[in-house]
């Protein structure tokens, strides 16, 4: 997964900057400072996982050059083997093990072409022990352009850094041969340049290839993330009340199953308050339409300030009637929560908009199902009205 939390130093939307470089792709690949960065982390990471592995093979293969080694100088092999294994596998391995466990993605190129720089010291040291022509030189050095151009996929400018790196160590490492320029050396020579300039094209071919794919699995995580966000939401949406803001009948329902299963298969204690704005029709009447909607509004909003746990749900569940679950409540709590949304209605209403009272059924059950404690708090409920309104009646009291 790619991160597309980085700031970008252009204000444009990360998603115009992406199609921008994909439209210019494959002719010029130059990103944004941010987003250069941004795939420098990808591209380091997808190569340090290959890294080991692939020096690891590599290494290996080289080491069998020792049967070579043995065929051109058999007295020296333990020479050959010490300066294979000691001086070159082990020092390369544990490079790039430090840097892609401890390094950042641009000293971790640079540390691992300072060590494949080592290794083509110790490889032209090998070709000079076993006195080998210019033509095995030639081919040696050109085999290792391609394992660390083609094998190691390095960033171009560190691949092209290192192959010069390399073509210069072994130039001066060699240069008493190379100053003869007999059919052989300009042969060795030719084919040093040819191998580093196919190698190094493959290199910066993959490099583009690597950025057109990042930049096409970034657009679509970017589209993945869109599509998320609007279906986020579209839920809110689906499960919001759109005149109060709180949750509609759809969550109500669907989060009033959940809560009597869970207090059911848990035995917890549930509590479920109706509430009832008293006389609200009167309201509307006297007062006009636009005024009950906001009459409806501010109670929403002083009822949802009294209920203080994330986990207890607030919903509109007719024209005037809310209702809220308690999940994993007590009788203490369940009355405050009742005391304080009274206490909310008696306190100061905006001067443009007369004040209402509520009525509430409260129940509380252990394990209840949906059915009974429903008809509990109506029950309650009709009973609050009976008596007046403005109060709340408790029924179903689980011991």
């Amino acid at each position: 997964m790619i991160d597309t939390r980085f700031q970008l130093d252009d204000k444009r939307p990360l998603r115009s900057l992406v199609d921008e470089a994909l439209a210019q792709a494959p002719r010029k690949m130059r990103f944004p400072k941010a987003l250069s960065h941004s795939y420098g982390a990808y591209s380091a990471e997808m190569r340090s996982r290959k890294s080991l592995p692939a020096a690891a093979i590599c290494l290996a293969l080289f080491n069998c050059g020792l049967i070579l080694d043995y065929k051109f100088a058999s007295g020296l092999i333990w020479q050959f083997f010490g300066i294979r294994f000691f001086c070159t596998t082990l020092p390369i391995l544990f490079v790039i093990w430090v840097s892609n466990r401890f390094l950042n993605h641009v000293f971790r190129d640079w540390s691992i072409a300072a060590s494949l720089v080592w290794g083509a010291v110790m490889l032209n040291v090998l070709v000079e022990m076993r006195g080998s022509t210019a033509a095995h030189l030639a081919f040696s050095i050109g085999l290792y352009l391609i394992v660390i151009n083609i094998v190691f996929h390095l960033r171009p400018r560190v691949a092209t850094t290192l192959s010069v790196g390399v073509c210069l160590t072994t130039v001066l490492m060699t240069w008493q041969r190379m100053v003869k320029f007999d059919d052989q050396t300009i042969l060795a020579i030719t084919f040093l340049i040819a191998a580093t300039i196919i190698t190094l094209l493959a290199n910066f071919r993959h490099d583009a290839t690597m950025r057109h794919l990042y930049l096409l699995i970034l657009r679509e995580q970017i589209r993945t993330q869109d599509m998320e966000q609007a279906n986020q939401e579209l839920s809110e949406i689906s499960y919001t009340d759109a005149l109060t803001g709180v949750s509609n009948r759809r969550r109500f329902d669907l989060e009033f199953e959940l809560a009597c299963r869970n207090a059911r298969e848990q035995y917890g204690v549930l509590g479920l308050l109706l509430i009832d704005v008293d006389h609200f029709k009167r309201y509307n009447d006297t007062h006009g339409h636009p005024a009950g909607d906001a009459c409806l509004k501010e109670v929403a909003t002083r009822i949802s300030e009294q209920t203080r746990r994330e986990q207890d749900i607030i919903a509109r569940i007719g024209g005037e009637e809310f209702a809220i679950i308690l999940r994993d409540t007590s009788p203490d709590g369940a009355d405050r929560v009742a005391s304080r949304i009274h206490a909310a209605m008696q306190a100061q209403w905006p001067q443009d908009l007369p004040p209402v009272t509520v009525s509430i059924g409260l129940a509380i059950m252990t394990g209840p199902s949906a059915t009974s404690i429903m008809q509990a708090a109506d029950t309650a409920l009709y009973e609050a009205k009976e008596r007046g309104r403005n109060r709340t009646i408790t029924t179903a009291l689980a011991a």
